[in-house]
């Protein structure tokens, strides 16, 4: 990457003019140095408000902004200036938790997307696509070649439909569905109803027949959806259609989210998931617990916690290292997340403390599954260890009870199985 990244260094971009919008300043001023490096001319903005007002006034040829700041966001600024340019390119900023704002985005004819924390290899390789498409289409205004050569430079899918043939095509639609505009024959159905994949989050139409009616049928003209791509592979776009006036023909526009989608649930799987048990973190069993919490006092639902501690760890440490200590939870979680039902939640409370969620299942059954688990870990051998103990506090819900009271609850339980002696299981006694 480092090799990548160093060929960059010697771009120097000296006739295109930059606007950078970014509210924060620790990452304002962090790109602006790369950007000085390659720009001659950078107008900067620290809101929407001010980037729109240099806009007006210099008519920058990139705008690179984030997508969320205070007072007027990165798209409001966008959309006023597509209303001035439609051509100019546009690259955003935007933390993996804002994907709702994606095919908003798109909407707005954003060029290119960049995830925080930017990756500084994917940034300049978003700069170079976006100088080579200014500088392109400079050039071409003065051929009078401008359409046809930005319609095959995009890495968009796009063709266009009339009386239900395509009559028009980029290469990237040529290359993904083999389709080209010159096929004998052919209505919309034959041609592109089999590269719908049934997925409940994007748009699949009922009859593929009718694909094209049943896009328009929800009201809008854009939507995701997810197509079949050359060797078995399947894409996932922001497909957005417009109709070209004064004429019968509709223009399609598929971005490709593939990518950033991917990201996005990984960078969603790291959020929730523990690095070391690859079990359910703390943040993320509490926002369960609370779902559950609502759903059993809205429907009358039993639902149980245990909470169990491996006996005497710290001496694990100290005696074998933190390594084979780590290799000990890793174990557990392993051990207990076979023992459990697929819809039972279990995550790492800290430390070598664990919880686990217990839906539809009362005390009885709470406890008979909490002393499996103890007996499993009792007699297994440890690597370099031997034996390993845990300790287990269970605590059922009743109506009324909230979620600080459920936890207080299960950790007084596993305090009493401690003071019994560890390596077994107590359930909260509740008092009336």
């Amino acid at each position: 990457m480092r090799g990548n990244i160093l060929q960059y260094l010697n771009y120097q971009y000296p006739d295109i003019s930059v606007l950078y919008v970014e509210d924060e300043k620790f990452s304002r001023e962090k790109l602006l140095r790369i950007l000085k490096r390659r720009f001659s001319t950078i107008h900067v903005a620290i809101d929407g408000i001010e980037g729109y007002q240099l806009y007006q006034k210099y008519y920058p040829d990139l705008i690179i902004a984030d997508i969320k700041m205070d007072y007027t966001s990165g798209l409001e600024m966008i959309k006023k200036i597509r209303g001035i340019n439609e051509k100019a390119q546009v690259i955003v900023t935007t933390a993996h938790d804002d994907k709702e704002y994606f095919v908003q985005s798109i909407e707005s004819n954003v060029n290119h997307f960049i995830l925080k924390p930017i990756d500084l290899d994917l940034f300049l390789q978003a700069i170079q696509k976006a100088v080579y498409q200014i500088q392109l289409e400079k050039e071409l205004a003065n051929q009078k070649k401008l359409t046809r050569a930005i319609l095959d430079f995009q890495d968009n899918l796009i063709f266009v439909i009339e009386n239900g043939k395509i009559i028009e095509s980029n290469h990237a639609f040529i290359n993904i569905t083999g389709i080209h505009k010159n096929n004998p024959g052919g209505n919309k159905s034959q041609l592109l109803s089999h590269f719908f994949v049934e997925d409940p989050d994007y748009f699949y139409p009922k009859n593929k027949e009718n694909w094209l009616e049943e896009f328009f049928a929800v009201g809008k003209d854009v939507a995701k959806v997810r197509w079949k791509g050359p060797e078995g592979k399947d894409y996932n776009y922001v497909m957005k259609a417009e109709a070209i006036p004064e004429s019968q023909q509709i223009l399609f526009v598929c971005t490709d989210i593939t990518g950033l989608e991917k990201e996005s649930r990984e960078n969603e799987h790291l959020m929730m998931v523990d690095p070391l048990t690859n079990s359910f973190n703390r943040l993320k069993f509490k926002e369960i617990l609370t779902s559950e919490l609502r759903r059993s006092e809205r429907f009358g639902h039993p639902f149980s916690i245990i909470v169990m501690d491996v006996d005497f760890f710290q001496s694990i440490n100290d005696r074998y290292g933190n390594s084979t200590g780590d290799k000990v939870l890793i174990t557990i979680s392993t051990i207990v997340q076979q023992r459990i039902r697929e819809c039972d939640i279990f995550a790492r409370w800290g430390g070598e403390k664990f919880i686990l969620l217990v839906p539809e299942t009362d005390g009885k059954g709470t406890i008979e599954l909490a002393e499996s688990i103890r007996s499993i870990i009792a007699e297994f051998e440890f690597i370099h260890v031997g034996q390993v103990t845990c300790s287990f506090g269970v605590t059922n819900f009743s109506a009324g009870t909230t979620k600080k009271e459920l936890l207080i609850e299960a950790e007084q339980a596993l305090t009493t199985s401690k003071q019994k002696g560890r390596n077994c299981v107590t359930i909260y006694n509740k008092v009336r």
